[in-house]
This record gives C-alpha cells, sequence and structure tokens, in this order.
C-alpha cells in the first residue's frame, strides 16, 4: 500500500490532472487492489489513496502548480459542512477519550455498558469523518481542477466501477476467491473489487445512469457505454444491494424529466424496452437461484421471516437515534458515536443486535450525531447540491452524460433518507465526484447576509461542541461505565482471571467500599518496575517490584467516592522482546476484588 500511496503522490506531483484521473479509476476497485497486494482492510484503502493524491496535489500546487478555483453554487454550504463534520469528529473523540482521563494521560476507557475500548471509538468516528470529509475535499479539488479533468476523472471512475463489477463476475464464476468476511459469505453476496457488496451495489448504481446516457449518445463511445451499463448492471445484482437498485431505479424515473434527454423517442423508447427486458431476464434468473439481489427481494416479501429481517432494523435504530438527538439536542454525540452508543440505547427498550450499526438513514444520523445545529447545516448542503444538480438535469446544453450525472447525484440524495451511504469511502467519493463534475459554475458571488448566516450557525456550533467537550473534566464521566481506566481487557491464567495494565491506569472505589488490588511483575526483559498512586489529595503509595514480584494494595474510600490514579516508570511490549506476537505496551499484571463484582 505504501509503495502505491507514494507512486501516486509522485505522479500527481507531477501531472496533477493525470493524477486525478488515475485515483478516480482506482478507487472504485481498491478493495481488489488491497486484496492483490496483500492488505487486511480495504476499507481504508480510498482514503490512503485520497491522502496520497492531496499530498501529491498541493506540492505542485505550493511550487508551480497554477490552478483557479471553479466554484459552484453548493460551495459555501459544503464548506459549513466540513467544519461541521470536523467540529463533531473532535468532540465524538473527546468524548469517548475525556479532558479528565487526557489530563491525566490515561488511555484505555470503556464508552459503553459493553466496555467497548476508546481506542475503538475513536477509530470508528475518525473512519466516519474520513468517509465524509475525504469526499468533500476531492469535490473541492475536482472544482480546481477544470472542467476537461472533471470528465476524464469520470469517466475514469466509470472504468473503475466497471472492473469492480467485473471483479464480481470473477467471483461468481468462481476465477476469484469469494469473500472472507462471515456474513457476506452467509448471504452470498459479492464485493468484486469494492470494499464490501454494499459499495459495489451503490457504485454500480450511481454511474448505471451515466453509462446508459453515454449509450444514447452518437459516437464511437456508444458500444462501449452499453458494455459498461450492462456489466454495471451485473454488478450491481451480485452485490445483492435493495439500496442500489432502488437508486438506480429512483434515478431512472428522474432522467425522464432531464431536458437533456434530448433523443429521437424511437431510440428512447427502445433504450427503455432494452432496459426492462434485461432487468426481468436477470429477475428470472436470479429468483430461482440463491444468493445476490434475487434471495435479498425474495426475503423482503416473505412472511415467514421477521419483519425486522425483510425491512432491516430501521425503525428500532430511528427510535434509538432519536433517544441519542433528545440527549443531545444542539451539539449532537458526535460524528460516528451512534454506533458505539447503539447498545447503551437498545439496552433501554431490553433489546440487542448482533452487530454495532448506523441509523439507516444519512439525515437521521445527522440529527443523532450533530445536534439541531449541525442537521441544518447538513441539510442546507443537501439542499444546495439537489438544486444545482436539478438545474444541471433540466438545462437544454445537450450534455446528456452531465444530466446523467447530476440525475444520479438527486437519486443518491433521496436514498441517504433510508441509508448512511456517504459513510462507506468510495461510495462518498463517488458521489462527490459525480457532483463536481455535474455542477454548472455559480453565476455569482454568495450573499452577504446568506454568509453571515451560515458563519453563525457553524461558529454557534462550535461553541456548543466546546461547552460539551468541557463536560468531559468531570471524573464521574470518565468513569461512568467502568470503574477503572487504563487496563486492557480481561484474559483468564492458570491462576484466574486477570487483566493487564497500561503504564497509568486508575481506578474509582465508590463510597464505603474497600477493593483489593494485586499487581505483578511479570516483564519479558525481567526488570524492575516502580509504581507511583495518587489521589486527589496526594501521594499514597510508592513501591518497586522486582522481576516476578507480587504485592497487594488495598484501596478505600470514605464517605465519597475515590480515585487512584497508578503511574509506572516504564513499560513493555513483548513482540519488541520476542516474548511473543503481543504488540502492546504493557505495565504490571493486575486483579482486583473487582472482577468478581463487575465483569464488563
Amino acid at each position: 500500500m505504501l509503495l502505491v500511496s507514494v507512486a501516486l503522490a509522485l505522479f500527481t506531483a507531477a501531472r496533477p490532472g493525470r493524477g486525478v484521473v488515475l485515483f478516480s479509476f482506482l478507487f472504485p476497485w481498491a478493495g481488489l487492489l488491497a486484496r492483490l497486494c496483500g492488505g487486511r482492510d480495504p476499507f481504508t484503502w480510498p482514503g490512503l489513496l485520497l491522502c496520497a493524491l492531496a499530498i501529491g496535489w498541493t506540492f505542485r500546487f505550493i511550487y508551480d502548480f497554477e490552478s483557479a478555483p471553479d466554484p459552484s453554487r453548493a460551495d459555501p454550504a459544503l464548506r459549513a459542512l466540513l467544519a461541521v463534520w470536523t467540529f463533531g469528529a473532535v468532540l465524538a473523540c473527546l468524548r469517548a477519550w475525556t479532558l479528565w482521563a487526557l489530563g491525566r494521560g490515561l488511555l484505555g476507557r470503556a464508552v459503553n455498558g459493553e466496555a467497548l475500548a476508546a481506542s475503538i471509538a475513536v477509530r470508528e468516528s475518525l473512519f466516519a469523518y474520513a468517509a465524509l470529509a475525504g469526499g468533500a475535499v476531492f469535490y473541492f479539488l475536482l472544482r480546481r481542477a477544470g472542467e476537461l479533468v472533471r470528465r476524464r476523472a469520470r469517466a475514469a471512475a466509470l472504468w473503475g466501477t466497471a472492473v469492480a463489477a467485473g471483479a464480481a463476475l470473477l467471483q461468481f464464476g468462481g476465477w476469484l476467491p469469494a469473500e472472507s468476511r462471515a456474513y457476506w459469505k452467509l448471504t452470498g453476496r459479492l464485493g468484486g473489487g469494492a470494499v464490501d457488496p454494499n459499495s459495489l451495489g451503490l457504485l454500480c448504481a450511481l454511474l448505471l445512469l451515466v453509462a446508459a446516457a453515454g449509450a444514447l449518445v452518437p459516437g464511437k463511445g456508444r458500444l462501449l457505454s452499453g458494455a459498461f451499463a450492462a456489466l454495471l448492471l451485473a454488478g450491481l445484482i451480485l452485490s445483492g444491494s435493495r439500496s442500489g437498485i432502488l437508486l438506480a431505479g429512483g434515478a431512472a424515473v428522474l432522467l425522464l424529466f432531464a431536458r437533456a434527454f434530448a433523443v429521437s423517442p424511437r431510440r428512447r423508447n427502445l433504450a427503455l424496452a432494452a432496459l426492462l427486458l434485461v432487468l426481468a431476464a436477470a429477475g428470472l434468473v436470479l429468483l430461482r437461484g440463491n444468493g445476490t439481489l434475487g434471495l435479498r427481494l425474495r426475503q423482503t416479501f416473505d412472511p415467514d421471516l421477521p419483519l425486522e429481517y425483510r425491512v432491516s432494523a430501521r425503525p428500532l435504530l430511528w427510535r434509538a437515534a432519536g433517544r441519542l438527538f433528545l440527549r443531545h439536542p444542539v451539539e449532537g454525540a458526535g460524528v460516528g458515536a451512534f454506533a458505539w452508543t447503539l447498545p447503551d440505547l437498545l439496552r433501554e427498550e431490553a433489546r440487542a443486535l448482533p452487530a454495532r450499526d448506523n441509523p439507516g438513514s444519512g439525515y437521521v444520523q445527522a440529527l443523532a450525531e450533530t445536534g439541531l445545529l449541525g442537521g441544518l447545516v447538513t441539510f442546507a448542503a443537501v439542499l444546495a447540491l439537489a438544486l444545482q444538480a436539478w438545474r444541471r438535469a433540466r438545462s437544454s446544453d445537450g450534455d446528456l452524460v452531465s444530466a446523467a450525472a447530476a440525475v444520479a447525484v438527486l437519486g443518491f440524495l433521496a436514498a441517504l433518507a433510508a441509508g448512511s451511504h456517504w459513510l462507506a469511502p468510495d461510495v462518498s467519493l463517488l458521489f462527490f465526484l459525480l457532483a463536481a463534475s455535474s455542477a454548472p459554475a455559480a453565476p455569482t458571488p454568495e450573499g452577504r447576509a446568506s454568509r453571515r448566516l451560515r458563519l453563525w450557525a457553524v461558529a454557534l456550533y462550535g461553541a456548543a461542541v466546546v461547552v460539551s467537550a468541557l463536560a468531559t473534566l468531570d471524573v464521574e464521566e470518565a468513569f461512568r461505565f467502568a470503574p477503572r481506566i487504563g487496563f486492557y481487557d480481561r484474559e483468564v491464567g492458570p491462576g484466574g482471571a486477570f487483566r493487564w495494565t497500561r503504564r497509568r491506569f486508575a481506578l474509582r472505589v465508590r463510597p464505603g467500599e474497600t477493593v483489593r488490588l494485586g499487581l505483578a511483575n511479570f516483564s519479558a526483559d525481567g526488570k524492575p518496575i516502580s509504581v507511583v498512586a495518587r489521589t486527589p489529595g496526594g501521594e499514597l503509595y510508592r513501591a518497586t517490584f522486582a522481576a516476578g514480584q507480587a504485592r497487594a494494595v488495598l484501596l478505600r474510600a470514605g464517605s465519597s467516592a475515590q480515585t487512584f490514579v497508578f503511574t509506572l516508570d516504564r513499560s513493555f511490549v513483548p513482540r519488541r522482546l520476542g516474548a511473543s506476537d503481543d504488540r502492546r505496551r504493557l505495565g504490571l499484571l493486575s486483579t482486583t476484588s473487582l472482577e468478581t463484582l463487575q465483569n464488563p
């Protein structure tokens, strides 16, 4: 991956326009690229490729690349939305870590009742932010690249998505390995070259109309565009994405209202008839088989299956998102925070799901995670994108492909009501690419009143985030879900249950309670470890543990809860010492009486 990223950055620095086109070709099949290069997590590859593109572009721009922005009507609203996403991501991270713990150098806090580690929660929030912000950054980069580069980038993305769909066909034929994750194996869905089957379905749906429109434009590329349309349709079906088929169908209806759809009635009717025949034939084949979209559609109308399995758990998720919004109505819970607060929200209804999930609606998620202020900014940006896409679709310039791209943007914005689709990094990049390539230039700059209103909205949201973040200075908030911070997950050995500590760790003892804390030095290098324990009143305990030495400490709280913070003079990484493959940075081995009272 490093070599691919470096090569893309260097190529972009030398040829910025071609670097954008190359990136647009690569990101739709980043999943296949990751597997070919031995990568473990294809979800991160589109973002890493975008970082390489941005580095190369910025390097050339700073030195000798001259580019002029080509602003669109949606630019101001998108800048405000990007600021809200940034503030929301910071808030989510601070809520996961808490300022109280960060101020004392403590990591490893639990963020929910299932004792999910803060590191996992922060990673999920940053992944969500990277998908959203990455798409917006790519949009602004494309608006500086020029009209010709935007058109070539759109064509390159079509080629890249065709590669991803072709990989799905190879998987279906057994020439490429099937999906590695157990869920996709169970459902029989195929991801091809995309990061997962859901992404493949949405990528194919977004570009299906673009390819079909290209097949209706006179010229040498008609047959190739028709072949791409058939390939994308096959990829959509093999992905099993119901959202993708709804997006494609809705966009196809909207395309009929595009004024640029200025072909002869006979040709239009033939194209629609051919599309219906292909869909009907594919449906007959798939409804008789297992896996892919046919099985998914059959399950949707199967009365013997539970409603939540047929329609999804969206009503349950939306209720949970509503309660999260009511807890933080102004600033929200933070970008990506819904997924890691979901177990506690479901527990309030005595319900549970096998995995953490998003609310199943981009707009519901915006309200839950960015509050009323962030939700208003989100809706303003969506409205601006929709209006400029509609203007392109209704323009009379005769550019059918750009009109189809604009219609795909409208279809995607409608589909966000039933799915958080732009949290998939490759889907987000393609959506913003289509938005940037189909957006007409803004005839006049933004008015002063609307600019002030937008700045005030972002400023108020930022102030609300600061106030909410300061609330995490409370020690009770830091220990809200577990009485310990700085401990790794519970393990069981020959002597019973234990936990490894980090270099800094803390315990909070409830009023009138006594906790027995056992500590032992089993460091792989055999060196002594010194420990100092402090309370808000000062230093409480100091000792040095020789290799293999174990001691017990009694921690007592009086009439009020007491917090004990421990600091070690060093820690060790077993992998670096050749003791094991454990990459964690470990301190002391610990046992507590809390393990018998609470076992999160």
